[in-house]
C-alpha cells in the first residue's frame, strides 16, 4: 500500500512497569490514520540510551516517520534527545529559540522567574533541528525524527500542531458484515486477497450478540482497488451470508 509510513516509539520505564498506561499509541494510531499515513509499529522501550539509539536509527530507515514518545523533560531519565542526536550521529546543540521559548513558559507560569538550568537543558538538542507547529511550544523535529512529550495533552497539542505537514491521500475503506463465522469465509476470503494484493483485507470475528459474525475491511489507496476487491469478495459469498456493506 503505498504512501508515507511512520513508527512511534515510546521511552519510558513507567509504562513497561505499567505504573502509567499508554495513552499516546493508540491515539496516535488513529490520528495517522485520518492523516493518509500508515503506521507500521509502535515500540516501547525503557529508559536506557543504547535501546533508544538502536531502536530510532532502525526505524528511520524503515519508515518515512518517526515519533518519539515521552523522555524530553529535564530529568535524569529523560534520554530521548540525547539518544536521536547518537543515532543520527549529531552533536547536542542549544536552541537559541527554544531557550526563549522554554524563558517565555517558565516566566508565564513562576511570576517572571528565570528558568534554572534544568530547565535550560531541554533546550540541547541534536544539530539541524527544526522547531515546527507553535513558536510558544514548539515541536522539535531532526531529518524525519519528531520527538514529542509524553504526557498526552502535550503530546496531542504538538502532534496536531505539524499535522498539516504529515497529510497524504486518504485511505479507502470498506466493511463487509457477515452471518457466517471465519472457518466459512476463509477459503474464499483467501482467493480474493490472492487476486487484489494491493489492498489490504482483515477479518474480525465477534462473540456476542452483536448482529454479525464476522466483519470484514477492504482498504487501499486507491478507491477503485478496494471496490473491485468489494465487488470480488460479495461474488464470492454464498447466498444469504451477507447481513450488510458499509463505507468506512
Amino acid at each position: 500500500m503505498p504512501g508515507p509510513t511512520a513508527i512511534l516509539v515510546v521511552i519510558g520505564n513507567e509504562v513497561l512497569s505499567a505504573k502509567v498506561q499508554d495513552e499516546n499509541g493508540p491515539w496516535a494510531a488513529r490520528r495517522l490514520h485520518e492523516l493518509g499515513v500508515r503506521l507500521d509499529a509502535i515500540l516501547t522501550l525503557p529508559d536506557r540510551v543504547d535501546e533508544v539509539v538502536e531502536a530510532v536509527d532502525r526505524a528511520r530507515r524503515r519508515a518515512s516517520w518517526v515519533f518519539t514518545s515521552g523522555g524530553v523533560g529535564p530529568t535524569h531519565d529523560d534520554v530521548t534527545v540525547p539518544a536521536v542526536a547518537r543515532a543520527l550521529g549529531r552533536r547536542l546543540v542549544r536552541s537559541g529559540a527554544l531557550v526563549e521559548s522554554l524563558r517565555a513558559m517558565h516566566r508565564r507560569h513562576h511570576g517572571g522567574a528565570e528558568p534554572p538550568e534544568a530547565t535550560l537543558r531541554m533546550a540541547d538538542v541534536p544539530e539541524g533541528t527544526r522547531l515546527l507547529g507553535d513558536p510558544s511550544f514548539p515541536t522539535i523535529a531532526v531529518e524525519n525524527v519528531v520527538m514529542l512529550p509524553g504526557v498526552p495533552q502535550f503530546f496531542r497539542w504538538q502532534f496536531d500542531r505539524i499535522a498539516p505537514l504529515l497529510a497524504a491521500a486518504p485511505f479507502h475503506l470498506a466493511c463487509v458484515f457477515l452471518a457466517l463465522g471465519e472457518e466459512e469465509i476463509a477459503p474464499a476470503l483467501a482467493r480474493v486477497a490472492d487476486a487484489h494484493p494491493a489492498v489490504e483485507i482483515g477479518s474480525y470475528p465477534r462473540f456476542d450478540d452483536a448482529d454479525h459474525r464476522v466483519k470484514v475491511t477492504i482498504e487501499a489507496k486507491d478507491g477503485t482497488r478496494v471496490d473491485a476487491a468489494l465487488a470480488a469478495l460479495l461474488a464470492a459469498l454464498p447466498a444469504g451470508a451477507v447481513v450488510r456493506t458499509e463505507p468506512g
